[in-house]
């Protein structure tokens, strides 16, 4: 059956209870039976760990430390990489070469208290004004395959943390009962990953109705038990929440989220070369996902990062870290690796080429960041350092460029992320990153850079619409803020740059204001916190056609704003900008913001006084 005959397919995921009346999922009483089971194993550790020492046969603060306590931190105090301070099952921590190795009877105490398990209320969410979804079963197997097929062809390519032969041993041990809940042992594990993937893809086909959500709060059922361990597990299930949110126009915060999995993943020393550090015992598999786990976090934490002007959670010369090995998840097991790691010019691509050309290109915002935009570095655009860094960081982005990886050709693919417009896309975007700084200083730049930035912009307009406009794909906060930015970019380089007016036609400069205006509005259709957005816009693109017109007298027709809708959309300016304030605003944003409104409202006010 086709993917999309089975994304409008309905799901009988409710009943009615013939004496309450309330709908439940039908498979209500085994999820409680599995939640039971769950609570009192860990009801039964709690009893076998109060069993132990009483507090009063423990050290205070203010106890003298015994001989058993001085060896254990001389000991301690000299492993300066991997400490094992964990509870049982639990990996090892890392502490940098920074921490001060005379509190290790206090961090070995700390390191061992419970983590803490209000993070899976932090992580449920509901659609604004929609009813209050119930969690659901599983789908028939043939349309869960669909779902995680879905996953793994359009996520799993730029976000590879899980293992697909390990899901697939879940997806097919939950789909017969006789394989199921009972013979997994009550395994949180693959309850709560499976729901989450079957979430993940569910959104990705835009299936109707609460399907996504009800799926979602399935996963929530069994996330207690994973979160709150310190693993490799955990960091996954918060990872998969980041999926989800990243595919969502609400939900968790995912530079939160993903601080959360980079912090965890540093806890554990996953920041660091495991041929130092603790990983000569590892198996192959595990071994691959730690780094896979790491790098994803740091990548997504990086955009985020950028994204809203944030200190990134870890810089790149605290990593030493290798990338994960450009191979097929099929070659991975945990005994071996299976075939050879694809080489750099290789024509064949694996499921890991396209992650790994992302790093390159994250690790290289990473730098731009901490070079460019660093609050703490001083950067003055007429300094020869600072161009000299800008044309390093250039040519590093061309040589990535230039290396792209074969994609294959999917008429079908449902993320942009699995398409050649990703690419040129990010590319777009990097150059404007790369010059932002610099365009709010045109005194000191050349007009060329202007006109680079204006074609990036126009690309990311013209990129964007071939993608979203009339597919059936989902928008996020973050796609907003790339379109909005393009289109800010595009205005501003209109206003400052003659060579940049000059080089234009009317033809061309409206196909990109409307590109970017469809966006907008489409965005503000099915998300209404993006209509702020639109409706600024909207007006400052108005105002610059009617800019561009006067000063292109003779060579453009075209028609102007009236002078009263000109004054009613000059007073709503600066109600959308607090409304996009409160929506959320990034420093890039915010600096083109400010210029184009303060060129925008003077000329308005001209206009009535006449």
């Amino acid at each position: 059956m086709a993917p999309h005959a089975l994304a409008h397919r309905p799901i009988g995921c409710l009943i009615e209870d013939p004496v309450t009346r309330k709908h439940q999922p039908r498979n209500y009483v085994e999820t409680l039976e599995a939640r039971i089971a769950l609570l009192e194993e860990q009801l039964r550790i709690a009893d076998l760990d109060d069993s132990g020492p009483s507090s009063e046969d423990q050290p205070g603060p203010d106890t003298a430390p015994s001989k058993d306590d001085d060896d254990s931190a001389s000991e301690l105090s000299t492993r300066v990489g991997m400490l094992g301070l964990t509870m049982d099952g639990e990996e090892p921590h890392y502490l940098g070469s920074s921490s001060i190795f005379s509190f290790s009877r206090i961090l070995h105490s700390s390191l061992r208290r419970p983590v803490s398990r209000d993070f899976v209320g932090a992580v449920a969410f509901l659609e604004e004004g929609t009813p209050i979804p119930s969690p659901c079963p599983l789908p028939d197997y043939e349309f869960g395959v669909t779902l995680s097929n879905a996953y793994f062809e359009n996520i799993h390519p730029q976000y590879p943390f899980l293992h697909e032969p390990t899901f697939r041993q879940w997806e097919e041990g939950l789909a017969w009962p006789s394989q199921g809940i009972d013979a997994l042992g009550f395994n949180p594990v693959p309850l709560f990953f499976v729901n989450m993937v079957y979430a993940v893809g569910a959104l990705l086909l835009s299936c109707a109705g609460s399907l996504p959500q009800q799926l979602y709060l399935s996963a929530n059922l069994y996330a207690e038990e994973i979160l709150s361990r310190d693993n490799l597990q955990s960091i996954q299930a918060i990872l998969m929440y980041a999926m989800y949110s990243l595919r969502s126009a609400t939900g968790p915060s995912l530079w939160k989220l993903s601080g959360l999995a980079l912090r965890q993943s540093i806890e554990l020393g996953y920041h660091r070369s495991p041929k130092r550090f603790g990983g000569a015992t590892i198996d192959c598999l595990r071994l691959e996902l730690r780094k896979r786990a790491f790098w994803c976090a740091f990548g997504i934490d990086c955009v985020a990062t950028v994204t809203l002007g944030r200190p990134l959670g870890i810089p790149l010369r605290e990593i030493d870290a290798e990338f994960p090995m450009d191979i097929n998840d099929s070659c991975i097991t945990e005994t071996g690796i299976l075939g050879s790691v694809r080489s750099p010019c290789s024509d064949t691509p694996t499921n890991m080429s396209t992650a790994i050309h992302v790093l390159r290109l994250r690790c290289l915002w990473a730098r731009m960041h901490g070079s460019l935009y660093s609050d703490t570095v001083s950067r003055n655009t007429d300094d020869p350092e600072y161009a000299m860094a800008v044309k390093d960081l250039r040519n590093e982005l061309e040589d990535w460029l230039a290396s792209i990886p074969p994609i294959p050709t999917r008429a079908n693919a449902l993320s942009i992320f699995a398409t050649r417009d990703w690419y040129d896309l990010n590319y777009s975007e990097t150059i404007i990153m790369l010059y932002r700084s610099a365009l709010m200083k045109p005194q000191s730049i050349e007009d060329c850079i202007f006109e680079e930035c204006a074609r990036a912009a126009e690309n990311i307009c013209r990129g964007y619409r071939s993608q979203y406009i009339g597919k059936p794909v989902n928008y996020t906060w973050g796609t907003l803020h790339v379109i909005f930015l393009a289109g800010l970019t595009y205005l501003h380089c209109l206003w400052t740059s003659s060579a940049v007016r000059r080089g234009l036609s009317y033809d061309k400069m409206s196909s990109v204001l409307t590109d970017c205006t469809m966006l907008l509005v489409v965005l503000a259709e099915r998300w209404k916190r993006a209509a702020p957005y639109r409706d600024l816009f909207e007006t400052l693109a108005k105002r610059t056609t009617k800019m561009m017109t006067a000063e292109n007298r003779e060579q453009w027709i075209t028609s102007t704003l009236p002078s009263d809708q000109a004054r009613t959309e000059s007073g709503n300016v600066t109600r959308w900008v607090a409304d996009i304030t409160d929506t959320g605003i990034s420093d890039g944003i915010g600096g083109l913001l400010s210029e184009l409104v303060a060129d925008f409202l003077p000329h308005e006010q001209e206009t009535e006084e006449v």
